[in-house]
């Protein structure tokens, strides 16, 4: 248990870094922050899809795309709200 807790933390980290760098590369496009963390939403809900709808009951290839589905969550979770940090972040520094 700690080993996937582990490994979600690091995808995490991956996507927070993603974005991040996105957000400096690409400062005048405010929406394009955004993109890892809606990108890895939709993949997630296309990977429980599969995992649970198509071909379901296969055992561990069903598995295998569930855990697939926990990581890109995680990985749009901590995308979307790193993203949202920046654009809060951004718009305080632009107030002063």
């Amino acid at each position: 248990m700690d080993r996937l807790i582990l490994m979600i933390l690091a995808v995490g980290l991956v996507s927070i870094g993603i974005t991040v760098l996105l957000g400096k590369v690409a400062s005048r496009i405010k929406s394009l922050k955004y993109l890892p963390g809606a990108l890895c939403l939709c993949l997630s809900i296309y990977y429980y899809y599969l995992a649970r709808f198509v071909r379901a009951g296969e055992g561990f290839e069903d598995l295998g795309k569930f855990i697939l589905a926990v990581f890109l969550f995680a990985a749009a979770f901590f995308s979307i709200i790193t993203a949202l940090i920046i654009e809060y972040r951004d718009r305080s520094k632009g107030d002063r």
